[in-house]
């Protein structure tokens, strides 16, 4: 019988699960510390195990465990357990059967010897599963950046618990007494710190990285650690680029446009926000220009003025100087981007950030 189920794709089992594709392949990895096809790979090859021991030929086995050929299944084979399927069938069964077992309990006893020998090796075998570990309750004299590289953890302080999600970076305050934690096969790792006189961080701030931050927040936390770095490295890159993500995240939280369109036109205004000419209105459709309107209360050149403001606010009270706020947001000199977010705030952008700073004494 066909194992259909191990040729799904993960639209196919997302649908099943009523989850999207994205979903399903971030859980995956969280999870099992496998991708989606790495997972399906390892169903196909223990179901081709069973049907070799079974006394199947490779032709029909690949066809059963969803090989287009029997070259696909050759080599997967051969990568996972160092034998071809032709090779792992004639060892099988020329090695004698117990005494008193059935043929088939026979075979699978052979089986399970087989793997068992082909996978001993030298070296002690890793852990399939890191254990869970947390530390003792303690502070720390400068502000520390952590980011969930596998799985899941968590960051309690006081009666307050902040889950550490997959791809979540989180600023752990300096001072406050907190507890952190890792569950069951995950990592976290250290991506730089702050000072108290560089940061003002009251409470924890986190923030989520997509999968696709993966390789160079690694970079980050190992040139952050070692001298394997770029000559140009700035171990500060990394603390703008956290302060640059959180602004962005949090100008979603300017009224957005529920129709898909205008909400893509949104997303790609925050993505380019920092672009001198940014999306130009007159590339925009007459529709969308009304969602905008209909749907938020403003045009979307007020709704963009409006996005840059809020992330302007933010870097600032981040810290960030206001020249290099005016660049972030797409403003090209200083004295325009101070004009806009005085008529927007009331407050120079220098004002506002004497403010924050004294309100947080």
């Amino acid at each position: 019988m066909p194992v259909r189920t191990h040729s799904n794709t993960v639209e196919r089992w997302a649908a099943r699960v009523l989850s999207s594709a994205r979903t399903l392949r971030r859980d995956f990895l969280a999870e099992t510390g496998l991708t989606f096809e790495q997972w399906r790979l390892h169903c196909r090859l223990g179901a081709a195990v069973e049907f070799l021991a079974a006394g199947y030929d490779v032709d029909q086995v690949a066809a059963l465990v969803g090989f287009a050929s029997r070259n696909g299944l050759t080599r997967a084979f051969k990568g996972r357990f160092g034998l071809t399927p032709h090779e792992f069938g004639r060892k099988l069964f020329a090695r004698p059967g117990g005494g008193g077992l059935t043929q088939r309990a026979a075979a699978a006893r052979q089986t399970d010897d087989l793997i068992r020998m082909m996978r001993e090796t030298n070296t002690p075998a890793a852990p399939e599963m890191l254990p869970p570990a947390s530390t003792p309750s303690h502070t720390n004299d400068i502000h520390v950046l952590s980011w969930m590289y596998r799985g899941s953890g968590y960051l309690d302080i006081g009666d307050r618990r902040y889950e550490r999600e997959r791809g979540v970076a989180t600023w752990i305050p300096a001072q406050l007494e907190h507890v952190t934690g890792l569950r069951e096969n995950s990592v976290s790792l250290p991506l730089g710190n702050a000072s108290t006189a560089d940061l003002h961080l009251p409470a924890p701030l986190q923030v989520r990285f997509s999968p696709a931050w993966d390789d160079y927040l690694m970079f980050c936390s190992i040139s952050a650690r070692s001298a394997l770095r770029p000559d140009d490295h700035n171990p500060r890159h990394i603390l703008d680029l956290f302060a640059g993500q959180v602004a962005a995240q949090r100008a979603l939280s300017v009224p957005m446009p529920t129709d898909p369109r205008a909400r893509a036109v949104a997303l790609e205004c925050l993505r380019r926000i920092g672009e001198p000419g940014g999306t130009q209105d007159a590339d925009i459709r007459a529709e969308i220009h009304r969602a905008f309107r209909d749907e938020t209360g403003m045009t979307l050149t007020r709704w963009r003025y409006a996005a840059r403001m809020r992330i302007a606010r933010d870097l600032l009270t981040g810290g960030a100087p206001p020249s290099a706020v005016a660049r972030r947001t797409g403003y090209a000199h200083l004295p325009t981007f101070s004009a806009a977010f005085s008529r927007f705030h009331g407050l120079s952008p220098r004002e506002y950030q004497e403010r924050e700073a004294a309100g947080g004494r």
